[in-house]
């Protein structure tokens, strides 16, 4: 009885500390690492929260951007950082998912080291033809690249990127071996997809909208499984009978492992308020994200799919990145 009696004191002493830590928290500013550089998708959605959330707490909120080695160099910073809440981390498809199955050496567990908080938006993917194809619906354009056997290509913004897994994607779901075409980020892949130097891209709706709604791209299907706001009138994979050729790039936020559960929970409640609030709503749904918050323990498990999904596909081509 004493020993039990000993070990309910100690657990209710340190739920009181938690407690009190928690009522205390945040000791000092925090930070949201971004591990891409200023003035992308990921950066513009840190800032907002940022902002929000620096007024939610009392205390400033820093963005600061670590690019490098596909988010590899943020993720293991946060990774490494004090676990009291105070860092934040906006993780991606690549850096939470694809990484890990894509890397023989990472300096960080997805995992383990990392307490996830809340999803925040999700990037749905569309397929865009070049300018050869730029008049066929979905059908038409996977039975011309089938005719035209291996000749044909795809551009992404790099190897395993999401962009290129996307096409990989398509190429399974559809019987096409669309060759693959690497470049050093989104942009230059889709100034040659307008140029007729690429035949396909399977780009996020925020980058490709402007091109879009100019008329100098086409969609001819969304990678979801639901219409986009943004481009109501074009379908989905789904709807003309592709119903497993999904994809899509997200972004959520993680603080570091072991991060006292009452900071965890405060955390969690006040991103979701933001992320669900109608003003990020509205800009964000305004660019074509899909504006989506969860819980910790929802995104810990879309996370896990995420990982287990990507990662068969990136296996089956054999791609490993040092």
């Amino acid at each position: 009885m004493k020993i039990l009696r000993a070990i309910l004191l100690t657990t209710i002493a340190l739920a009181s500390c938690a407690a009190a830590r928690a009522d205390d928290w945040p000791p000092h500013n925090l930070r949201i690492l971004v591990p891409f550089p200023a003035g992308g998708s990921s950066d513009t959605q840190a800032r907002v929260i940022a902002d929000e959330l620096s007024k939610r707490l009392g205390r400033p909120v820093v963005v600061e951007n670590k690019p490098g080695a596909g988010g590899n160099l943020a993720a293991a910073e946060a990774a490494r950082a004090t676990p009291d809440g105070t860092t934040l981390y906006m993780g991606t498809t690549a850096t939470n998912a694809a990484n890990v199955n894509l890397y023989e050496k990472l300096s960080y567990d997805p995992v383990r080291d990392f307490q996830p908080l809340t999803l925040v938006t999700i990037y749905p993917q569309v397929i865009v033809p070049g300018e050869r194809f730029k008049d066929l619906d979905l059908a038409g354009l996977i039975a011309a690249i089938k005719s035209d056997g291996d000749k044909l290509n795809f551009g992404s913004s790099g190897v395993g990127s999401p962009t290129h897994l996307g096409g990989e994607l398509f190429n399974r779901e559809t019987g096409t071996h669309l060759m693959h075409v690497p470049y050093r980020g989104q942009g230059p892949a889709i100034t040659d997809l307008i140029g007729g130097r690429l035949d396909m891209m399977f780009p996020s709706i925020p980058d490709a909208l402007p091109m879009l709604q100019a008329g100098r791209l086409r969609a001819v299907a969304i990678m979801a499984e639901q219409r986009s706001k943004v481009l109501p009138d074009v379908p989905t994979t789904g709807e003309l009978g592709h119903p497993r050729l999904l994809s899509a790039i997200w972004g959520a936020l993680y603080t570091t492992a072991g991060t006292p559960k009452p900071v965890v929970d405060r955390l969690s409640t006040e991103l979701a308020a933001i992320v669900d609030s109608a003003k990020f709503k509205e800009k964000f749904e305004a660019m074509g994200f899909e504006v989506r918050s969860s819980t910790p323990e929802q995104l810990a498990a879309f996370g896990e799919s995420e990982t287990r999904r990507w990662g068969e596909i990136i296996k089956a081509l054999g791609i490993r990145l040092n």
